[in-house]
């Protein structure tokens, strides 16, 4: 995995990218209370389709089209102990398109094919794909995004019922967003840091997601480090601070957080998310007829004793247009059928042209 240190301007590029579209993204669709949610997985598949835009994307996606695609496209191609990701198309036999597509279109499978398909890239862990296809789907585009990593040791629990955290990343900081906030990261050695934010009751949603964008940029940038407290030395809203005895080798603080287990699956309906009607609508120019655009997401997550997973599926698909009825006057004839009746069954075609096959006489209820 690349080091802060060692990474190359594109990959540093798209973290920032990644991070001001998760928080724009959030926004624009109110989703910060959402139980799961993968804005990089949605990004991954827009900026892998970028350069079908019909206008740059830099206000967008972050980075310009070329620059998105290639950032997808190495983001795609890094290997990482724990990351899994994808991104592929299918187009429907039969499908003419306009132009080429930035991306690979392999054959429409089935809808067990597709299902496949979010199984086999999210590690078991999404087993049906976020979109149903029909007879009018024209063309499907998906991400996937998993990731797996394990605590280094794992977490016992509590007297009071939570996981007990010792060591890993705890510390108490003041924000701009959120006043002071407690943060805690069991240690990993899968390349992986899941930060638990907590702010005081009533602080929104919103705010509390800011303070941790706000967190993780001090600590990616060396400014905010493991046992911290720059919020006061007193009892906060979701820490105390006292006195105890311990026995052998300790730190000078002694600092301990208790965690919940929690899981949590969501779906998404990320049509309206920033950058996809911009590029849907590129997309779509691709196909010769008349089309609409949907893009769906299927998240998951679970946080226990042994460590983080979590996968989301993206899926983008088009489909031909429904047809606008025209308004018209016509007569309206009325036929019923409320008295005795006969139905006649006529063969059509060929040697069996006119001949009744069944005959009914049908009296209604």
């Amino acid at each position: 995995m690349e080091k802060s240190g060692t990474q190359t301007p594109l990959s540093l590029a798209a973290a920032e990218a990644v991070r001001t579209y998760a928080a724009t993204t959030r926004s624009a669709l109110g989703s910060a209370e959402s139980p799961v949610i993968s804005y990089a997985g949605l990004w991954l598949l827009l900026a892998s389709l970028a350069p079908a835009a019909e206008t740059e994307t830099d206000e967008i996606l972050g980075l310009n089209r070329a620059d998105a695609r290639a950032a997808a496209l190495a983001l795609l191609e890094a290997p990482h102990p724990t990351i899994g990701a994808a991104v592929a198309g299918w187009l429907r036999p039969g499908v003419e398109l306009t132009k080429g597509l930035p991306i690979v279109l392999d054959p429409l499978p089935d809808q067990a094919g597709l299902d496949t398909w979010a199984d086999e890239h999210t590690r078991g862990l999404i087993k049906e794909f976020p979109l149903e296809i029909d007879a009018q789907t024209l063309l499907v585009l998906a991400s996937a995004l998993v990731v797996t990593p394990r605590w280094s040791e794992q977490l016992e629990e509590g007297d009071d019922g939570l996981l007990l955290l010792e060591d890993g990343f705890q510390a108490v900081v003041a924000t701009e967003a959120a006043g002071p906030v407690a943060v805690a990261s069991p240690p990993s050695d899968d390349g992986i840091s899941v930060y638990s934010v907590i702010a005081e009751e009533g602080v929104s949603a919103d705010d509390v997601w800011r303070a941790a964008d706000e967190v993780v940029r001090r600590i990616d940038a060396g400014e905010l480090h493991d046992r911290t407290f720059d919020a006061g030395q007193e009892d906060g809203h979701a820490w105390t601070v006292r006195e105890v005895t311990v026995f052998g080798n300790a730190r000078s603080d002694r600092w301990r957080s208790h965690l919940p287990e929690w899981s949590a699956e969501d779906r998404h309906d990320l049509s309206a998310a920033p950058g996809v009607a911009e590029i849907a609508r590129g997309v779509m120019a691709a196909v010769a007829e008349e089309t609409e655009a949907v893009c769906i997401q299927k998240a998951v997550a679970s946080y226990d004793r042994e460590g983080f997973k979590a996968a989301a599926v993206t899926g983008m698909m088009v489909r031909a247009a429904a047809a606008v009825p025209r308004e018209t006057t016509v007569r309206q004839i009325d036929l019923r059928f409320d008295r005795p009746h006969a139905v006649v069954a006529v063969a059509r075609g060929g040697a069996w042209e006119g001949i009744p096959l069944f005959s009914s006489w049908v009296t209604p209820a």
